[in-house]
């Protein structure tokens, strides 16, 4: 009846509207389908037109989001930061006195983030890192709980079974991933240091922010396992099976390791574990202890040396309070 005798919408309101020559707001006598001639005209309540034609035409338009920025408030005078991933109580400062005393740091500890000493160039964010963001379990295991995971260990070992010290105890904790950190900061803020040391977390952190990553940061240092040795059971973070390959395609370049300095022996090394084990083997047949710290710079300023850093305990930059009332 709509299509035939009312062409368009505004055809209909006024032809149902229009009863006995005048306007109705009123209700009115409905006919059923069954009770009308085919020529006649259904008379509907004006009102009732009117707002069926309002919902059919109505375009409702986007709801704005009211929210407050995802950008940390850092001074304007904070030109640059390093970050230190799962920092126990002795996270690193940039030390380098070309800094100056607004440079900022941000340690991420989940477990022991209150034992830190206070500083006021210095953050504490008490959180996990991972692949994705939640609520978590982390197993506490040694001294000050330094050797703590979200993983558990793929051995019984010193480090994690001593009773007396509280070895496998619980601790719910917050997860963030490394991207949103990164992402935290303002761009106009120069990352001058990404510090890892995650309990074999880091591979899958610095994987998962691996595009904000290679855009925010051009050193890097992070805690690697070696020849298919795990440390945690459930997580994979081997230097020459796993870092090696994903850095490359970031574009960074491996420049040294704590123990090792010689890179072309390192990548002998690594060529010979592959070929000799072309599958990964699992975390049952090769637990252990077999790690160190490798250093990666970005290859567009490969030749650009590591910050200075030192731990907080250590830092005394010897900054005058007048000099810190400048960091505004």
């Amino acid at each position: 009846l709509y299509n035939t005798q009312f062409p368009n919408k505004v055809d209909l309101l006024i032809n149902t509207m229009l009863v006995n020559g005048k306007a109705s707001g009123r209700r009115n006598t409905l006919l059923s389908f069954k009770d009308a001639p085919s020529s006649s005209l259904i008379r509907f309540t004006g009102a009732f037109v009117v707002f069926y034609c309002c919902i059919i035409n109505f375009k409702p338009k986007p709801i704005k989001k009211i929210g407050v920025s995802s950008l940390l408030d850092l001074p304007l005078s904070v030109k640059d930061v390093a970050i230190n991933v799962g920092s126990n109580i002795d996270p690193i400062m940039l030390a380098d006195k070309k800094y100056g005393p607004c440079a900022h740091n941000i340690a991420v500890e989940p477990i022991v983030g209150y034992k830190i000493p206070f500083h006021r160039q210095l953050s504490v964010l008490p959180a996990a890192v991972s692949s994705m963001p939640g609520v978590m379990s982390m197993r506490i295991y040694n001294e000050n709980g330094v050797s703590s995971s979200l993983a558990k260990p793929a051995m019984t070992d010193y480090w994690n079974s001593e009773e007396s010290r509280g070895d496998g105890r619980l601790a719910i904790v917050p997860v963030i991933t490394l991207s949103s950190l990164l992402n935290s900061i303002p761009k106009r803020i120069n990352v001058a240091f990404l510090m890892t040391d995650i309990q074999g977390y880091d591979f899958m952190a610095i994987k998962e922010a691996r595009n904000t990553l290679k855009e925010r940061v051009t050193h890097i240092m992070t805690e690697v396992w070696y020849d298919d040795v795990y440390t945690y059971s459930g997580v994979h973070n081997d230097l020459c099976r796993d870092w090696l390959p994903l850095m490359t395609e970031l574009g960074y370049t491996l420049v040294k390791t704590a123990y090792e300095e010689d890179m072309q022996k390192l990548k002998t090394r690594c060529k010979k574990q592959l070929k000799d084990n072309p599958q990964r083997p699992s975390g049952k047949e090769h637990a252990g202890l077999s790690e160190d710290n490798a250093y990666w710079v970005r290859n567009d300023v490969v030749d650009q040396p590591f910050p200075e850093v030192v731990s907080v305990q250590e830092y005394d930059p010897g900054y005058a309070e007048e000099e810190y009332k400048t960091c505004v």
